[in-house]
């Protein structure tokens, strides 16, 4: 919900579409936040919140804690799903990277690991180097074109 008030956002050179809907509500959402932050950050915890004030104070940000409640409700059922498409998308080549590191480095301590696993086959470690090295190479282009990545690199 955080994004700008726009009906298209670029990531990594993708444009993902934002309908006028999901535009509406996050910025609803958004905007109601920010009402939440002002009342408790409006100086009235240090200067005048006594004794007296303070049942006014509670009922005024429980009712705009409702409010928000209401509008993410809304958010999770509406426009949550459409936006959570965007973000898998644009992440997908570092969620990649994430599940090759992870399968590489399992492979790496099965090597290390004589005893409990004698006999592990090199064609496995050889895939599961190639497929990390694909994703890494893939995430520092993106980095070098849409980053600041100047440097050379070669994964491999």
């Amino acid at each position: 919900m955080f994004f700008e008030k726009c009906e298209t956002i670029h990531i990594d050179g993708t444009e993902y579409v934002i309908s006028n809907s999901a535009m509406v509500d996050m910025w609803n959402c958004k905007e109601n936040l920010v009402e939440v932050f002002n009342v408790l950050d409006d100086g009235t915890m240090e200067m005048d919140l006594t004794f007296e004030t303070f049942a006014g104070w509670k009922k005024e940000i429980v009712k705009k804690l409702k409010d928000w409640d209401k509008l993410y409700i809304k958010h999770i059922k509406g426009t949550y799903p459409e936006m959570n498409g965007h973000h898998m998308l644009a992440m997908k080549p570092l969620t990649q990277l994430v599940d090759a590191n992870l399968h590489f480095t399992y492979i790496e301590n099965m090597e290390r690991n004589k005893k409990e696993y004698p006999d592990v086959p090199h064609f496995r470690h050889a895939a599961l180097e190639e497929e990390f090295c694909k994703y890494l190479t893939g995430v520092c282009e993106i980095f070098k074109d849409y980053g600041d990545l100047k440097d050379h690199f070669d994964i491999k």
